[in-house]
């Protein structure tokens, strides 16, 4: 059968000036090219007539594998639909969308149709648009800022590495999983929502540079500085994105300058009353210890003369104290060796574990050279947390220290089997002045944590009522 060159089917094809047509028969020679074919690709009817379509217009190459011509070049399956190929003239590369399928599905004829579409503009722009899609994705990974976006329900989109790392997630525990809300605090979403529809932060649509605060992934509250906006399509409101930045180490900072210029002042006031107190209180201890040495002293004086005296010592503690806390000492790191200098303190506190009854046990430490630290301070910190320990435990108990090394830090624990601290008190402990004891002065566990944060460390406490009370030092181990 034989496809009349004048016929109906060839003036329709001729029509189409922007779709490149073949027909090709059951050889897969072409029977009949159109117009714009022929003009494309700058062949005349004699160059094509009956030649087998693999051996048409190279070099084409196909985007996919195994495609090398307009056509197969082996009689086979035909191109599935949307096959592309590529052709490169005179330097500019070309894009073709082409398809080959029966022209009659439902009779014996032998031919088959190609049809041939020039995408490359449409190729380009799908290009450009992927890139700037890759560039946007990339810019929002590595920013350090936390970037958000959710839909107007709240339903988590998009949430970059610089979230996860200020929130404690993995992308793939939020995105399609939690509501943006669950990361605030109480009630904190919705009044930021408000914010976002209110002129008062930027204007409407818009928040910037809002303090506030987020939930992290363990329950803690973070500092951030957030701004967000409201994100539109085809003028309807189909999410938010918000921005925000970690604000801890700058809250930190601001804590440390003002703790300082508090120390500083507060180091002034402290030395002008230990030099008017100290003296009168010399006088009084000295004199009450002159008379309760008298033979003929009644035993009742005796016994308020040894209770001045004790209350003078500890007026005299409070001093030392106050002295310690505000005087703040440069750190003087040398390589030492520290499971040596625990051995030191727990000698020295020997006889009041066996006043008390106190078991002390050191948990053999792993092999541990010196490493930089300034023995003289952390034997104050150690003395410290060994004498809350006894006083903690005044029938007896068990006192435990255990040395790890971790990574790039020294892991100390102080753990005791006293009657734990009540929840209430947990995040004061480490306040000025806070104390739990009748006549504590409140300033120790302030002072440890000063002088393990001076060597770049922390301190942290964990205690449970009835069970005892760990603390946790991490030491740097090297200079720096």
């Amino acid at each position: 059968m034989d496809l009349p060159a004048e016929g109906l089917l060839a003036r329709a094809l001729d029509s189409l000036t922007d779709i490149f047509t073949l027909v090709l028969d059951q050889e897969q020679r072409v029977v009949y090219a159109n117009a714009a074919f022929l003009e494309h690709f700058g062949l005349r009817w004699p160059e094509v007539s009956g030649r087998l379509v693999g051996e048409l217009v190279t070099p084409v190459t196909g985007l996919g594998p195994g495609q090398a011509a307009l056509g197969p070049i082996e009689k086979g399956p035909l191109y599935p639909a949307r096959t592309l190929l590529t052709r490169k003239i005179q330097g500019k590369k070309f894009v073709y969308e082409a398809t080959l399928y029966p022209l009659l599905d439902d009779t014996p004829g032998p031919w088959t149709i190609g049809i041939i579409r020039d995408v490359t503009d449409r190729h380009d722009l799908e290009s450009q648009v992927r890139q700037l899609d890759e560039l946007e994705r990339n810019l929002v990974q590595a920013s350090m800022d936390g970037i958000i976006v959710n839909d107007m329900e709240g339903n988590i989109l998009i949430f970059n590495e610089g979230a996860a790392k200020i929130l404690g997630y993995r992308p793939e525990e939020v995105i399609g999983k939690l509501n943006a809300g669950r990361l605030y605090p109480r009630r904190l979403a919705h009044e930021i929502k408000e914010m976002v529809y209110g002129p008062a932060y930027g204007g409407v649509g818009l928040l910037e540079n809002f303090e506030t605060v987020a939930r992290h992934k363990d329950g803690t509250r973070v500092p951030i500085w957030l701004s967000a906006r409201l994100l539109y399509e085809d003028g309807r409101e189909v999410g938010i994105v918000g921005y925000f930045k970690d604000l801890r180490e700058r809250k930190k900072m601001e804590e440390d300058l003002l703790r300082n210029e508090r120390l500083a002042a507060l180091g002034r006031m402290v030395a002008h009353i230990t030099h008017e107190i100290k003296n009168p209180l010399l006088v009084i201890g000295g004199f009450a210890q002159q008379l309760e040495r008298l033979p003929e002293m009644p035993q009742g004086a005796r016994r308020k003369l040894k209770l001045i005296h004790e209350e003078v010592q500890c007026l005299e503690k409070v001093l030392a104290d106050l002295g310690s806390f505000t005087r703040i000492t440069p750190t003087q790191k040398i390589p030492a060796d520290l499971p040596a200098l625990v051995r030191e303190v727990a000698e020295l506190m020997e006889a009041g574990f066996k006043e008390t009854r106190v078991v002390f046990h050191f948990e053999d430490p792993p092999p541990m050279p010196p490493f930089p630290f300034d023995p003289g301070q952390i034997r104050q910190v150690l003395i410290n947390l060994f004498k809350n320990a006894l006083e903690a435990m005044p029938r007896g108990g068990q006192l435990t220290v255990g040395l790890k090394t971790r990574q790039d830090q020294i892991v100390l624990t102080v753990t005791d089997t006293g009657p734990g601290i009540p929840p209430e008190h947990m995040s004061s402990l480490f306040t000025p002045f806070f104390s739990t004891k009748e006549k504590g002065s409140g300033l120790g566990l302030t002072i440890c944590r000063g002088l393990v944060e001076q060597h770049g460390g922390k301190i942290e406490i964990d205690s449970e009522v009835d069970q005892g009370t760990t603390l946790t030092i991490h030491l740097p181990r090297n200079s720096s």
